[in-house]
């Protein structure tokens, strides 16, 4: 706190002191040209009555007494008068000008007054005035002493709520590096520092996530590896001990399987882990959105397949196109239908809705169903829900999360409920129609 302190209260001063002595002469230089006109016509205001009494006092006397009146005189003002010709003047021609028509001729903004008596050659001045006033001495100190110490009075009070939400920012920050991922900022949103900390947040929230996410990577990894590992210990082992070529056959295309599977596994894993590592640049553009479906379902569901797939997709020719990455949510469309494939008895039903300015794609089968307590879950990562949906079935429990990942992008979502079928209906929500 004393750094911020003093730090603030230096500034401060500083900026003080620069105002004062910097721009002051310069802001008073301004302001006396840009009303030169007003302070001269002001001055010769509260002049025009003294040189009224002047003149027509000496007006009653003879022309040579009048430097004896004026030095009577000059005690009872109490700043320099005096009396000249307007031959020792050096004044401008316009102030010359002035006098000669009766007018006050102002000098210096005010520091010398002339004015002729009458129609005389002699002109009353006064002034200077400068020596009129007063001197600071130490006063002027006393007063820049208080301003300053007002000044650090203000600044310490100021930076008293800031000290504190930085003191909670700096216990957080030490906190989280201490491993307490659980540990926010807990800041009125009204702060000047609310931007900092929500920024904090995210941060860790996101740390937090990536972090949480690594160990459930390496744990599901551990646990996926282990049994194809363990089968292709156990397929070295026979094919070592088998003694006709048909047994060595039958273990060699065992392991070849179980080789395959890891190959998928790998790959599925290594998706996943891309796929949530960070966000990549996503080329969204306008697509015809049924020619799309289209051909992802034909590289999806082959012709010759038993299950028999239908396209639904009523939109007119404006609303028939929707704005997405084709390369991502290709990707997700393709794991919602090849779930689908697995689940499914005899049918699938992909079914296009526009909700406003939202696309929604519902991909239906006549499978098991999913259990509506599990409806969340199933987005998760290395999730099965049961013997219905096992690895027997095919997959790893990362298609529906890579497609949850890839609709967060699109700033939409996925949701499980139930197919009018009777099995599981999966949909896909996103922005993809423009506001009209």
């Amino acid at each position: 706190m004393k750094r911020i302190f003093l730090g603030t209260w230096i500034f401060l001063i500083c900026s003080l002191l620069f105002v004062r002595f910097a721009l002051g002469p310069v802001i008073d230089k301004i302001t006396k040209i840009h009303l030169h006109e007003s302070i001269t016509e002001y001055n010769r205001q509260l002049a025009r009555g003294a040189f009224h009494m002047m003149e027509v006092d000496l007006l009653r006397l003879p022309g040579k007494e009048w430097p004896n009146r004026i030095a009577q005189l000059e005690p009872e003002f109490g700043y320099n008068i005096a009396l000249l010709a307007m031959s020792e003047l050096s004044l401008t021609k316009e102030q010359m000008d002035q006098l000669q028509s009766g007018k006050i001729a102002v000098v210096d903004d005010g520091e010398l007054l002339y004015h002729r008596i009458g129609e005389s050659p002699m002109v009353l001045r006064k002034g200077p005035f400068s020596g009129l006033e007063p001197n600071p001495g130490y006063f002027s100190l006393v007063v820049w002493l208080a301003i300053i110490a007002i000044i650090g009075l203000l600044a310490f009070i100021s930076i008293i709520p800031y000290w504190r939400q930085l003191r909670k920012m700096s216990e957080a920050a030490t906190a989280f590096g201490n491993g307490e991922l659980h540990t926010r900022v807990d800041i009125s949103k009204f702060s000047n520092l609310a931007p900092l900390a929500t920024a904090f947040n995210t941060m860790a929230a996101r740390i937090g996530q990536l972090i949480s996410s690594h160990k459930e990577l390496t744990n599901a990894v551990s646990h996926e590896l282990r049994t194809p590992l363990a089968r292709l210990r156990f397929g070295l082992e026979m094919l070592e001990t088998a003694e006709d070529l048909e047994k060595r056959s039958h273990y060699t295309r065992e392991l070849q399987t179980d080789v395959t599977e890891l190959e998928e596994l790998v790959s599925e894993l290594l998706t996943f882990a891309r796929f949530d590592r960070e966000k990549p640049e996503l080329q969204c553009e306008v697509h015809h959105l049924e020619s799309f479906l289209q051909q992802v379902i034909a590289e999806s569901i082959p012709d010759n397949h038993p299950l028999s797939c239908h396209l639904y997709c009523h939109l007119d020719k404006e609303s028939g196109h929707v704005r997405f990455d084709p390369k991502y949510m290709a990707r997700a469309i393709g794991n919602l239908l090849q779930n689908a494939v697995h689940y499914a008895k005899s049918e699938i039903r992909v079914v296009v809705e526009r909700n406003g300015a939202e696309c929604s794609i519902h991909i239906d089968d006549d499978g098991p169903g999913i259990p509506q307590t599990d409806r969340l879950k199933v987005f998760e990562p290395f999730t099965r829900l049961d013997i219905s949906r096992s690895r027997t079935s095919g997959g790893y429990g990362l298609g529906l999360a890579i497609v949850m990942r890839i609709l967060q992008w699109h700033n939409g979502r996925a949701t499980a409920s139930d197919s009018p079928s009777g099995g599981a209906k999966l949909t896909i929500c996103w922005p993809g129609w423009q506001q009209q």
